[in-house]
């Protein structure tokens, strides 16, 4: 049986401080396209409510006109149903004079 020596890993500071270096310099360059990324995420996020908001106000507006189309409807059906009442009063009591002779 073969036993292996471990090789003892030595980080010399001088690599470790310039591996920083570069960590920290990536770090940098990234920095301005995470920022690019979040305010393009916070636009579309405001243009989604700015169009959440838009909808909710056309379909209140909607339903407004609907309801106000559903009361001059209604309110032109009672009128035209109290004129036929009075034309059938009048029809009626115009029959129920004597013919003139």
């Amino acid at each position: 049986m073969t036993v292996r020596n471990k090789t003892a890993l030595k980080i010399v500071q001088p690599e470790l401080e310039q591996m920083e270096a570069v960590i920290q310099e990536a770090a940098k360059q990234s920095a301005p396209m995470v920022q690019r990324l979040s305010t393009h995420r916070d636009r579309i996020d405001l243009a989604i409510k700015e169009l959440e908001s838009e909808r909710f106000e056309m379909l209140s507006r909607r339903d407004m006109f609907r309801r106000q189309a559903e009361a001059v409807e209604a309110g032109l059906t009672m009128h035209i149903e109290d004129i036929e009442a009075t034309m059938r009063l009048y029809e009626g009591g115009i029959q129920s004079l004597a013919a003139p002779e």
